[in-house]
C-alpha cells in the first residue's frame, strides 16, 4: 500500500482525475440558489471582520485566521442545521483507495454527524494554507479528504471544497473523475465577500436538498 504525500499533481495522477478550473455547473448553481439575506446587523458585523481582514489578515497565522475571521463567517452564514449538518475541526479522515493510502487532518467540515461529536457522512471540506509550506499543499490536503469522502460516502454524488491562503478563496468539487476549481475571491473586498457568502449559503441549501 502506497502512501500519497500531500501534492495536487501526484494526487491528480494517481487516482487520473482531471482538473478544470473554469465555469462548472455545479458550482455555479452554488451562486443561483435562493437564500436569506443577512440582517442589516449580521451585515455590519461581517463588514467589520472584513476590515479587519483587509487590514491584517496576510500577516494571521492558521490559527489566527480562524479565529479573527473563519469563525465569524461561518456563524453568520448559519452552516449549521443541527441534527442534519454540523461544522466539525481539526478532524482526522483515513482510507486504503485503488491501492494508496490516504490520511488527512481536515482543517474544517461539514458532515452529518454521528450522534453528536462525530462526522459521519461529509459533504464540504475548508483547508487553509499553511505558512512556510508549499502554496499547493492546502489544496493537496483538500482534494485528498474529498478523495476520502467520495469513497466513504460512495453515492455517487459531489463532493464540495475549498481553500485558503489568507484572503483568497478557490472552491472546488469533486464528481466522479470530473475536479472543477473556482476562481480565485478576495474575501477582503466587499462585493467579493458577498459572492462567497452567497456560495456558502448556497451550499447549505445543496446539501439539505440534495446531498443528504
Amino acid at each position: 500500500m502506497q502512501t500519497l504525500k500531500y501534492d495536487t499533481d501526484v494526487i491528480l495522477d494517481a487516482f487520473s482525475l482531471e482538473r478544470k478550473v473554469q465555469r462548472c455547473h455545479l458550482l455555479d448553481k452554488l451562486l443561483q440558489v435562493s437564500i436569506t439575506p443577512l440582517s442589516t446587523i449580521q451585515a455590519q458585523q461581517l463588514e467589520r471582520k472584513r476590515h479587519e481582514l483587509e487590514v491584517e489578515g496576510e500577516f494571521w497565522n492558521e490559527e489566527e485566521l480562524k479565529m479573527n475571521f473563519l469563525a465569524h463567517l461561518f456563524d453568520l452564514v448559519e452552516l449549521n442545521e443541527i441534527p442534519r449538518i454540523k461544522i466539525f475541526y481539526e478532524r482526522s479522515l483515513s482510507a486504503d483507495i485503488d491501492g494508496y493510502k490516504l490520511k488527512v487532518i481536515c482543517d474544517m467540515l461539514v458532515a452529518t454527524p454521528l450522534g453528536i461529536g462525530t462526522p459521519k457522512q461529509p459533504y464540504f471540506f475548508l483547508q487553509e494554507f499553511k505558512k512556510a509550506k508549499n502554496v499547493a499543499d492546502a489544496e493537496a490536503q483538500m482534494l485528498m479528504a474529498m478523495l476520502i469522502a467520495q469513497h466513504q460516502n460512495n453515492n455517487q454524488k459531489p463532493i464540495y471544497g475549498c481553500w485558503l491562503q489568507g484572503k483568497s478563496w478557490n472552491f472546488t468539487v469533486l464528481q466522479d473523475k470530473f475536479y472543477c476549481v473556482s476562481r480565485l475571491y478576495d474575501a477582503s473586498q466587499p462585493a467579493e465577500l458577498a459572492l462567497i457568502v452567497q456560495q456558502l449559503k448556497g451550499l447549505k441549501q445543496v446539501i439539505l436538498k440534495e446531498l443528504i
